[in-house]
C-alpha cells in the first residue's frame, strides 16, 4: 500500500501536537524595535516592527538562490519582519532592520574575512553590529517629500526618498541619473512625469546634481564603515561591510 494511504489523520494529528509540544518549549528571540533611523515616521500607523529569527530554511534560500535573479534580501525580510510593508521601507530602515535581523539571528559578533589591498593577504575581521556600527536618525522636523530650491533654475524641486521598491533605479550612477524623475513629485508646481523627466535632460549640472544628492541622501541611518587593519602588513583602511545575501549566512 502506498505509505501516503497509511497515514491516518489521527497520526496526522499527534505528529503536528507533538510538533507544537517540542518548538512550544522554545523560547521567543523576537525583538521589536522602534528606534528606526526615519523614527518611523514616514509608514502608515507605525507602532513598531517585530523581527524573528531566521529559520533554516530561510537560510537554504539563500544558499540556493544565489545566481539567480531574485530579491533574496527583501524575501528574507518579508519572512521575519512584522509591522511594516517591506516594499515601501525607506532605505536607511531597511539597512538597518537587515543589521538587527543579522544580530537576533546570529549574535551581535560577525566576523568576516578581508583581502588586503597592499599585501593582497586575507585577514579575519570581527565586529559587534550593536556597537561599532554608527546610527545617524533624521531630525523631527524632516519631511519626505521635501522641497529643495535648484541653484540655476531657481525655482522649488519636491523631491522625496526612493522605498524598497526601487531600489533597481539605484544600482549604479548612471542609472540614477536616467531615473531621477521617478523622486520628483513636482517641479515649479508642475507634476507632469514627463515634464520633469525632459526637464531635468535641460537642467544645468548644479541643478541635476543638487536633486541627486537628495535622492541619494545618505546622511541618516546605518555607517557600515569600519577601520580594517591587515593582519601581516598592518596596513589599515575603511571599508563598508557588505550587506548582501552572504550577510545572512554562517555556512
Amino acid at each position: 500500500m502506498n505509505e501516503a494511504r497509511r497515514i491516518t489523520p489521527e497520526i496526522t494529528n499527534q505528529r503536528d501536537q507533538a510538533l507544537a509540544d517540542l518548538f512550544g518549549k522554545v523560547k521567543d528571540t523576537s525583538i521589536v524595535v522602534n528606534d528606526l533611523p526615519s523614527l518611523g515616521k514616514f509608514y502608515l500607523n507605525f507602532e513598531g516592527i517585530k523581527i524573528s529569527p531566521l529559520k533554516f530554511l530561510d537560510e537554504q534560500l539563500i544558499l540556493n538562490g544565489k545566481g539567480i535573479e531574485r530579491d533574496i534580501v527583501t524575501e528574507l525580510l518579508e519572512k521575519t519582519v512584522e509591522g511594516v510593508d517591506v516594499n515601501e521601507l525607506l532605505l536607511m530602515d531597511k539597512n538597518y532592520l537587515l543589521m538587527k535581523l543579522r544580530e537576533v539571528s546570529y549574535g551581535d559578533d560577525y566576523e568576516f574575512g578581508v583581502v588586503c589591498r597592499k599585501c593582497n593577504h586575507e585577514s579575519k575581521s570581527k565586529i559587534q553590529l550593536s556597537k561599532q556600527l554608527n546610527m545617524s536618525y533624521i531630525p523631527e522636523d524632516f519631511e519626505d517629500p521635501r522641497s529643495v530650491k535648484l541653484p540655476k533654475l531657481g525655482v522649488e524641486a519636491l523631491v522625496r526618498l526612493p522605498r524598497n521598491r526601487e531600489e533597481h533605479y539605484l544600482l549604479d550612477t548612471e542609472t540614477i541619473y536616467k531615473n531621477l524623475y521617478r523622486f520628483v513629485v513636482s517641479l515649479n508646481d508642475n507634476n507632469d512625469p514627463v515634464f520633469i523627466s525632459q526637464a531635468i535632460e535641460m537642467m544645468a549640472i548644479a541643478d541635476v546634481k543638487t536633486i541627486f544628492r537628495e535622492v541619494t541622501n545618505a546622511t541618516y541611518g546605518i555607517d557600515p564603515r569600519f577601520v580594517f587593519k591587515c593582519g601581516k602588513c598592518e596596513h589599515k583602511e575603511t571599508l563598508a561591510v557588505p550587506i548582501d545575501s552572504g550577510f545572512f549566512s554562517v555556512s
